[in-house]
């Protein structure tokens, strides 16, 4: 290859796949012309996934090959090379909960492992393949089926992946705090109160006595299978996968008054001038009567206005006396 087609060393990158040729081969592997400033050096243990004992049993000289890219280093002009694909999912990327697929490569008794692109093959636990009950991996799946898993765990010192084919809830229980808001589907009543799946894989429960501020006789007074409603966490139990729910002090609870304050009764002034303006056909603008609109008002506006009611009622009775 002329120096003009020739690519350099920064144009180059970790896990690049390239095509070769072999130079020459040594006890140590081999020589490889990639096209590149310099030629590729390919160690004998990375020859194959398996040992291999000499560099013969597997290269010849003059033999075109496929190679990846192991290391660069631009200071000391060396390229690594492999015959050893790199997998497609490095430990870096494999996340908890994350969804892959992979191919079944092998069957035990405990469980399956597969192949999902990793650098090492996953395994999916015999519990972890159904919600229900399974008595053999084979009653499930098979080698070579292609199937969709979930990443549990992750373990990179040990080199094991944690793989299931439930796929998990919406809401992880674990991270699940109370004060929590969510908005859950009602799909069971029973007497003493109402479960909700909020979409945590366990269904919570809202007791009778957390559907509200007045006394509740029955859960059916208040909610029924299939409405969608907002919870806030009480408390949650992992480890007996219980979680408590309530109906109260939500962001949309009527009762949460922000800077409003509780009616006060009236005073005698008041009702004087609630009994005159009832004789005139004027609304009074206070009390529970009025749909409890002295609690939208602060207490500088009460004043306000109570001052000019009081006004108009002085300035007409003064006027009928003087007629």
């Amino acid at each position: 290859m002329s120096a003009d087609n020739m690519i350099t060393l920064a144009e180059i990158s970790t896990g690049q796949k390239l095509q070769g040729t072999v130079k020459k081969v040594t006890l140590s592997g081999a020589v490889v012309d990639v096209g590149a400033a310099v030629d590729g050096l390919l160690h004998i243990s990375d020859l194959g996934e398996r040992r291999v004992t000499r560099t013969s049993d597997v290269l010849s000289e003059g033999q075109e090959i496929t190679a990846w890219v192991k290391r660069i280093n631009p200071e000391q002009k060396r390229l690594s090379l492999t015959l050893v694909q790199p997998p497609d999912l490095t430990w870096g990327d494999l996340q908890p909960g994350m969804v892959v697929q992979g191919k079944v490569v092998r069957l035990e008794k405990f469980g399956a492992f597969v192949d999902i692109g990793a650098e090492t093959d996953g395994l999916v636990h015999i519990s972890e393949m159904a919600n229900r009950r399974v008595n053999k991996p084979s009653d499930v799946v098979s080698e070579g089926d292609e199937i969709s898993v979930w990443i549990k765990d992750v373990d990179r010192k040990q080199r094991r992946i944690s793989l299931t084919m439930v796929e998990p809830p919406d809401v992880d229980l674990r991270s699940l705090k109370p004060d929590t808001v969510l908005t859950g589907k009602v799909v069971r009543l029973e007497s003493f109160g109402a479960f909700v799946d909020i979409g945590a894989g366990r269904d919570g429960m809202i007791h009778v006595t957390e559907m509200g501020r007045g006394y509740v006789g029955s859960p059916s007074e208040i909610l029924s299978v299939g409405d969608e409603v907002q919870v806030r966490v009480l408390e949650v139990d992992p480890r007996r996968g219980r979680i408590s729910l309530s109906m109260k002090d939500l962001p949309s609870d009527q009762y949460q008054m922000i800077d409003q304050e509780e009616e006060e009764l009236p005073t005698a002034m008041e009702l004087a001038l609630r009994e005159a303006m009832d004789a005139e056909g004027v609304d009074f603008p206070y009390g529970r009567d009025r749909d409890n609109r002295r609690r939208k008002k602060g207490k500088r506006d009460r004043d306000r206005d109570r001052d000019r009611i009081q006004d108009e009622i002085i300035a007409r009775t003064l006027r009928n006396r003087s007629d």
